[in-house]
């Protein structure tokens, strides 16, 4: 059992001296009785022996009514040792002064005007006082929806109007057992995974008013669930990484959705593919819950694709690139697994699709394998039949699956550009469709459902549609159209579809990253979702730079803008769009600003440089048309200004840097393709320091390497492998006001820190969508006060962390 104790080696210090050397002098009548108080509170110099404990592992003392407190709340285990004496301070919240001391995992506050009742001593509000920023924009600390598990007794589920948050199981059960509102005050976020700063773990956590709960698996009860170490990271010594806050990707945002499903109380289930989760939903779209993440691990996803629930509200996925099938209950937990890639009973090749017939027996579309396979609930083989081919009762990729009260069985037959319907024991009964987009004709039909009436309803994907036939396959209808607003669907159209018990069609518009809920007939009901749809979400930030007043700049490779926010990431403006003209932009990722405030803007799809000024407005450009020769750029991926005033581009597809001035003459070029040294095999990204050495991250050699001012190589450093100070596939580079380099290891999902000669100080990070986490992250900067900003690219957000001097 591993149990945080932090504070050893500080020198033993006498007791506190809680006034100044002449503590009488200038005191107000109310001064002097307050002073007295405190001297009769905490015993001044005749305090008794037994009622002050010096604690060696701090060198701290705790005296008197702080003790007192520390002793009949939890002590050691709540709270850890103490790290400060006792001292006046003036609180955050209130502007006041209270007579305050610190400890690992809190503050107590000594309130006067609360004498001789509970609340003479409180506990500071710590969680707020961290998490100030992300209160007004980190999506987990926004507002939920009251969510209650029907599969947990109701007494394990809270919803606090008071800030907006859900409270559940064992952190509902500490918070209840441990002193409650009075101790903890109310949850400001949703439980979610963060990064712990003591550790560099990942842990559960729940951040309250006055604490964090984390959840530490990996002990015994009572210590499972443990208070954050507040204390020690507003107070204690430096030197650790701290998550602030991330912007961007809202709690309930869809990427790439695939999968639609509803349960007899009308929830609405969501394969939200490119985030690697399920997500839930009312009938409303107000979001309720999440689950999952990336991996291969129980409960993870690799490419969730269509899902379907049973008689009992269990949930099935289709887990496509794990070629396996996972089974939920209602609130996320995983009941059972069954499949691995192969062609044998039981075993999948990319399954799609997903039907449940009246019986609960299971239907999995086997795309890959070019056939359907029956289950019973519990994954148990039972019957299969298909392969390839066109005739009646074989498929060509098998995209998903339906089944009706009769207990028809609808597969649409993506690769055939058809229907086919069978009995459940796969007999054939019938067929319609083919390759075309007139009434009944299909591009790659993606997803079907079967409402109450029995009508069939498919999501023809590339004609962008949602065709309906009656049960024999006869043509009744079709809404949809190419396009972004209400009743169309993206490009690369609609995939999944659900129906409710009052025949409602709900329709997963994958590419614009949001549903939409129809009558039975095509008439629009409403939408949620749209991935990127507010000002301040992003789908694919790339790149990311910060100027000297602490102003936030992130290029959309996929929305094809520029974001401005403040340090605090409030939304300023943005510029751009898709295009070749001045101001518009083909996939921008590198982003830098100059000294003036001057914004530099490198896009691949127009092998080019823009410069604007801060509000976005248009100065010049630069080249446009790829090519060797000097000035011509060919692929650029990131840029950097140093102190005079120059600009580095980093030109991927030669493996060189280019020098340019301020108006985009060029000067020199630094590197060339090859693996020695001064060689590059993909210079991906750029940095300068404030000596004006410069580093270049090459992607492919998995190495950083170093050049003076005048592009003069001077070392290198790194590898592919996953150990401290070595790569895989570096992309991101920034440098900070010491001169220290900070690397985004993408493969590696983290990022890390070297000083300028390469010697390596320390890391953070690992795979996933937690706080603090990152998927396939780009692109990093850092401000004056020493604040890092990592893209967090595949997840569409942005991250900030603290680093401690």
């Amino acid at each position: 059992m591993r149990i945080r104790q932090h504070g050893s080696g500080v020198r033993e210090k006498n007791k506190a001296q809680f006034l100044s050397p002449n503590p009488i002098i200038g005191l107000t009548p109310l001064g002097l009785l307050w002073l007295t108080w405190l001297l009769l509170a905490f015993g001044g110099s005749v305090q008794a022996a037994e009622d002050t404990q010096l604690f060696p592992e701090t060198g701290k003392t705790v005296s008197g009514k702080f003790l007192e407190y520390w002793r009949s709340n939890g002590g050691l285990a709540t709270y850890g040792f103490p790290i400060t004496e006792a001292q006046p301070e003036i609180d955050p919240e209130t502007g006041k002064t209270y007579l305050t001391q610190w400890f690992e995992r809190n503050r107590f506050e000594l309130h006067p005007e609360n004498a001789g009742t509970k609340y003479e001593v409180l506990l500071g509000l710590l969680g707020k006082d961290l998490r100030r920023e992300a209160l007004s924009l980190d999506p987990d600390f926004q507002r939920a929806a009251p969510y209650a598990d029907p599969a947990q007794p109701a007494d394990q589920q809270a919803y606090f109007e008071e800030t907006g948050h859900n409270l559940r199981g064992a952190f509902l059960q500490y918070w209840r057992k441990n002193g409650g509102l009075e101790r903890f005050g109310f949850p400001i976020c949703e439980e979610h995974i963060e990064l712990d700063p003591e550790t560099g773990q990942f842990f559960t956590m729940q951040w309250f008013e006055r604490a964090r709960f984390e959840k530490h698996l990996e002990n015994q009860p009572p210590y499972d669930i443990l208070l954050g170490l507040l204390g020690n990271q507003l107070k204690a010594p430096g030197g650790k990484v701290e998550f602030a806050w991330k912007l961007g990707n809202r709690l309930d945002a869809l990427r790439a959705p695939r999968g639609i499903t509803l349960d007899r109380q009308g929830h609405v289930f969501v394969s939200d593919t490119d985030n690697f989760r399920l997500q839930k939903y009312d009938t409303q779209g107000r979001y309720l819950a999440k689950w999952g993440s990336q991996g291969s691990a129980d409960g993870q996803f690799n490419r969730a694709g269509h899902l379907a629930t049973d008689s009992q509200d269990y949930i099935y996925v289709a887990d496509y690139f794990n070629s396996r099938i996972q089974k939920f209950d209602n609130g996320g937990r995983l009941v059972t697994k069954w499949g691995s890639e192969g062609t044998g009973n039981g075993q999948f090749f990319y399954p799609d699709g997903l039907a449940i017939d009246r019986f609960d027996n299971v239907y999995v579309a086997d795309t890959g394998n070019h056939r359907v396979q029956k289950f019973d609930r519990n994954g148990r083989f039972l019957a299969k039949w298909g392969s390839e081919g066109s005739d009646p009762g074989l498929f060509s990729y098998p995209r998903t699956l339906a089944a009706d009260a009769a207990g028809g069985i609808y597969v649409a037959d993506g690769g055939n550009q058809r229907i086919q319907k069978f009995d459940g024991a796969g007999r054939f009964i019938a067929a319609w469709g083919s390759a075309g987009n007139s009434d009944g004709q299909f591009n790659t039909p993606s997803g079907l459902t079967v409402d109450g009436a029995g009508n069939v309803y498919v999501a023809d994907y590339y004609n962008s549609r949602v065709q309906k036939f009656d049960s024999g396959g006869k043509f009744l209808g079709k809404w949809g159209a190419p396009g972004g607003a209400e009743s169309q669907f993206g490009q690369f159209g609609p995939e999944g579809l659900a129906a409710d018990a009052a025949g409602h069609i709900y329709v997963v518009d994958t590419r614009n990253h949001r549903v939409q809920k129809f009558d039975s007939n095509g008439g629009f009901l409403m939408k949620w979702g749209g991935y990127g749809a507010n000002p301040a979400e992003f789908i694919e930030p790339s790149g990311i730079a910060t100027d000297a007043a602490g102003n936030i700049y992130v290029t959309d490779a996929a929305r094809h803008q520029v974001f401005k926010f403040d340090g605090a990431g409030r939304f300023l403006l943005k510029w751009g769009g898709e295009g070749k003209a001045n101001g518009q932009f083909d996939s921008p990722s590198g982003i830098a600003v100059d000294k003036q405030g001057n914004v530099y803007v490198c896009e691949g799809g127009n092998n080019r440089v823009q410069k604007f000024d801060s509000t976005g407005r248009f100065i010049t450009k630069w080249d446009g048309a790829p090519g060797i020769y000097g000035g011509r750029l060919d692929l650029p991926t990131d840029i950097a200004v140093d102190g005079a005033g120059n600009v580095y581009v980093a030109d991927y597809r030669p493996s060189r840097i280019q020098k340019f001035d301020s108006n985009g003459r060029f000067l020199a070029f630094i590197g060339s393709k090859g693996e020695g040294d001064g060689q590059f095999q993909g210079a991906i990204s750029v940095a300068v320091d404030g000596a004006g050495n410069l580093y270049v991250a090459d992607n492919a050699n998995s190495r950083i390497e170093k050049f003076d001012s005048a592009g003069r190589f001077v070392t290198k450093w790194g590898r592919y492998s996953q150990e401290d100070g070595l790569f895989r596939y570096p992309e991101g580079l920034a440098t900070d006001s010491q001169g220290n380099l900070l690397v985004v290891d993408k493969g590696n999902s983290r990022v890390q820190k070297f000083d300028g000669a390469g010697r390596f100080i320390t890391k953070w990070g690992n795979g996933g969508q937690g706080s603090g986490q990152f998927f396939f992250a780009t692109a990093l900067a850092t401000d004056k006060q020493g604040n890092i900003y990592v893209a967090d690219t595949e997840n569409g957000r942005i991250q900030k962390f603290r680093l401690k001097p």
